[in-house]
């Protein structure tokens, strides 16, 4: 195993798209926190800090192409393939940076004072030195009012994995082969203690330990990158909330509120004396290492911001009520029992349902969301309240202002003829461009080669047609066919389980697709 300043390298991580990174995610959550946002319909700078493979950078410049985007790594290999990938689109406004975090926080590069600044899966992984150099990063370029999101492992949630990430890093430092065979090796170690009777695991039963331990019985080329990163650096690490805010405070950030919105209801997942625990906090720090306490936060996604300007609540009616969402999800397939991040929740149909119908109609503004007949009576932050379940639901996407100067969806486009003409070849890339939410939408394996058959054969295609490819792509990239968990006995049953998802996703997937933007072309019917 080869480290890179304690971090993992040698493996990739994987190419996936994090929403929480986008803009207008970003904005939404501030408002709905009473924080005053950034104008995005003019041109605005963002940062990703540790891009990967560059997947959420290219979607989010490909989505809004009158902002600037530069993403850095220090992996060489990694920036590769996302100058590729951006190359193949033709987008101009994304610059990739193969940098160390020391080298951009002393200037090496010379960038522009930036809007956005963003990390996911990088601030708990890197260690002591890093995260240092990361506060100095912000210092030195991050705009007044501009805007930081860094996600990380919690305390005191993670804190009953803490001995397995060490178990798994002490076991694979030891053993010979590449990242995967020493993970699989690892992994088997884990099983054994297990079987043994090891009193650790017979003493924690935490739903952290419990998912983890669960992602280690997986064994695939995917499961092996996403653990890899996941456990395998020396400078991993779990945090309080109150530690990363005064990391933070040094560069003259104040904590805002969570990207995962749902975190505005605690009475949808607080009792009373637990609500009353809370509301006694007055201090940001103490509030939310009280709310993690309760609730034993085991990964936070955080938004912080340099010079926090509060909204009237006026104008933060106003400007909520002209926020648009729209459907991302198919409306026949939407539910209302939803796992979020604050646990198990149940939304009351009489609610829901309304909104999700109006939704299925086209992009609606919270104003006329809050003219239904089930919303009357509420106010402007009890209804986005409300929506925010459902974003964090990944049904319903926050939608942008338009732009001075869009493209008409020209970038976006480009984009997504790459990625489908990837998807036909390899698995890689998980999701696709949406322009009108001004980023994207993670897309199953299945619709991925749908939406590549629709490029690769045309909108006239038959369902048959697009079938046979799509069956072609899974054998080539020796992907199985499901159902209930069993593969089709018979090639031709698995043909049939084929064609009938096909006309499903072409019925019911393509309109939403074609209403955000990911596809333009009208393909024939089913």
């Amino acid at each position: 195993m080869d480290w890179h300043e304690g971090y993992v390298d040698g493996i990739d991580y994987l190419a996936d798209y994090f929403r929480e990174q986008s803009p207008a995610h970003l904005n939404f959550a501030c408002a709905l926190a009473g924080v005053e946002p950034l104008p995005l319909e003019r041109a605005f700078t963002a940062f990703e800090l540790g891009c990967g493979q560059g997947l959420t950078s290219a979607i989010l410049a490909a989505s809004n192409p009158h902002g600037r985007f530069y993403a850095a790594d220090f992996n060489p290999a990694q920036i590769t393939a996302a100058q590729a990938l951006a190359g193949q689109a033709r987008l101009d406004n994304v610059q990739w940076l193969e940098n160390s975090f020391a080298e951009l926080a002393a200037g090496a590069v010379a960038l522009p004072p930036l809007d956005f600044i963003t990390m996911h899966g990088v601030y708990s992984w890197v260690n002591q030195e890093n995260r240092r150099h990361i506060v100095r990063f912000i210092q030195r370029y991050l705009k007044p009012g501009g805007v930081v999101y860094v996600s990380y492992n919690a305390l005191p949630g993670c804190s009953g994995i803490l001995p397995l990430q060490r178990l798994l890093l002490e076991h694979t430092s030891l053993q010979a082969g590449g990242p995967s065979r020493q993970l699989a090796q690892a992994a088997r170690h884990v099983a054994q203690l297990r079987e043994a009777g090891a009193a650790y695991f017979a003493d924690n039963d935490s739903a952290a330990l419990r998912r983890h331990l669960k992602g280690l019985q997986e064994s695939t080329p995917e499961s092996h990158r996403y653990q890899a990163h996941e456990y395998l650096n020396r400078g991993w690490d779990a945090l309080y909330h109150a530690d990363v805010a005064r990391d933070l405070a040094d560069a003259r950030l104040e904590y805002v509120s969570s990207a995962d919105l749902c975190w505005s209801l605690p009475e949808r997942y607080l009792t009373p004396p637990q609500r009353a625990l809370l509301e006694e906090q007055t201090l940001p720090a103490l509030r939310e290492t009280v709310r993690d306490v309760l609730m034993n936060t085991a990964f936070r996604r955080d938004i912080f911001v340099r010079g926090t300007r509060r909204m009237h609540p006026l104008r933060q009616a106003d400007w909520l009520g002209r926020c648009r969402l729209a459907l991302s999800a198919v409306r026949e397939h939407a539910v209302l029992s939803l796992n979020l991040p604050i646990g198990a929740v149940e939304l009351e149909a009489a609610l829901f349902d309304p909104m999700l119908d109006a939704l299925a109609e086209g992009p609606r503004s919270l104003n006329e969301l809050a003219q239904l007949p089930a919303l009357r009576g509420k106010s402007m932050l009890e209804v986005a309240r409300l929506a925010s379940l459902l974003i964090d639901s990944e049904q319903v996407s926050v939608c942008p202002p338009p732009a001075a100067a869009g493209d008409g969806g020209a970038a976006a486009g480009r984009l997504n003829a790459v990625l489908a003409r990837h998807a036909c070849e390899d698995s890689r890339y998980r999701a696709l461009a949406a322009p009108l939410l001004g980023g994207g939408v993670k897309t199953p394996l299945l619709q991925r080669l749908v939406h590549g058959a629709l490029h690769a054969l045309g909108a006239g295609a038959e369902a048959d047609q697009l079938a046979a490819h799509v069956c072609r792509s899974l054998a080539q990239q020796e992907q199985a066919v499901q159902r209930d968990g069993c593969e089709p006995a018979s090639a031709d049953e698995r043909r049939r389980e084929v064609d009938t998802a096909v006309r499903a996703i072409l019925a019911l997937r393509l309109p939403v697709w074609r209403q955000l933007g990911v596809l333009t072309t009208n393909h024939k019917g089913t």
